[in-house]
């Protein structure tokens, strides 16, 4: 029950829903999505949302260990799909004006999905479905984290494995916020649900897929984390999850195999 590539699971992950540029042109929303299935981009754009505020090319860098001058043809290709803006601010001393950016404030739109999604959802409702809703999650989950993951037989320290987690959430669509509980555990607030818009009519999907996805993620990280608690909802539009590390994974090819069906 998931539709589309590993940017739109099951419901549409990705809000953009026309690339509106800031300067009244419009860009097509394939030339916006094929701008962030870019990694490096991707990042990028997620660290300019989070930030709220301009940004140097140099504190980018910094936050995202690169050279500056892998990050500005990265910047520019963001502009020109509308989703970054740029400032000249002048400083009080004298030197070369700075370049600032910042993420650009896209229009909320409906999905190109919801009437699939709405359809879709409608034919799910027994257990036996929802068991197979929540296993094919967890596959994509799986697929999300090892896209960013390291090659098979590696362990990560855990800040990089966690790093992996929050670039793999943030992928799907969640707006992830961690904290230490332990020495091997970890709290993970998730403010954003890429499937709010069904949340109302069909809850018990929603949760499913979500608790599928999230467990899939744990799972595919070396050392590989186990799901202990999902408490959806527990203050309005914040969901929380508890985890903590467990045995590897005996089978590192599911990171990078591709769902079926694609």
């Amino acid at each position: 029950m998931v539709v589309g590539g590993p940017g739109i699971i099951l419901f549409g992950t990705v809000r953009i829903s026309d690339g509106s540029r800031a300067d009244g042109n419009r860009q097509p929303a394939l030339e916006v999505h094929k701008a962030l299935a870019d990694d490096t981009r991707f990042r990028l754009y997620r660290y300019l949302n989070l930030t709220g505020r301009p940004t140097s090319v140099q504190e980018l860098a910094r936050r995202l260990s690169l050279h500056p001058n892998t990050l500005r043809p990265h910047l520019r290709r963001l502009e020109e799909v509308g989703l970054v803006g740029r400032e000249i601010r002048k400083g009080a001393s004298v030197g070369r004006p700075q370049t600032l950016y910042a993420a650009v404030e896209q229009a909320p739109a409906e999905s190109d999905h919801r009437l699939l999604a709405e359809i879709l959802a409608g034919t799910i409702g027994s257990k036996r479905s929802l068991d197979a809703v929540e296993r094919q999650a967890e596959e994509w989950g799986a697929y999300l984290v090892g896209l960013g993951g390291p090659k098979p037989g590696v362990r990560l320290p855990a800040g990089r494995n966690l790093a992996i987690l929050r670039d793999a959430m943030a992928r799907a669509g969640f707006d992830p916020r961690f904290r230490r509980t332990g020495p091997a555990a970890v709290e993970v607030t998730l403010r954003d649900c890429p499937f709010r818009d069904l949340v109302d009519e069909h809850r018990d999907l929603v949760c499913t897929v979500h608790r599928g996805l999230i467990a899939g993620m744990l799972g595919g990280l070396k050392p590989r984390m186990r799901l202990r608690e999902l408490r959806p909802f527990v203050e309005r539009g914040i969901c929380r999850v508890q985890a903590a590390t467990t045995a590897p994974r005996p089978d590192p090819d599911r990171l990078t195999k591709r769902p079926a069906g694609l």
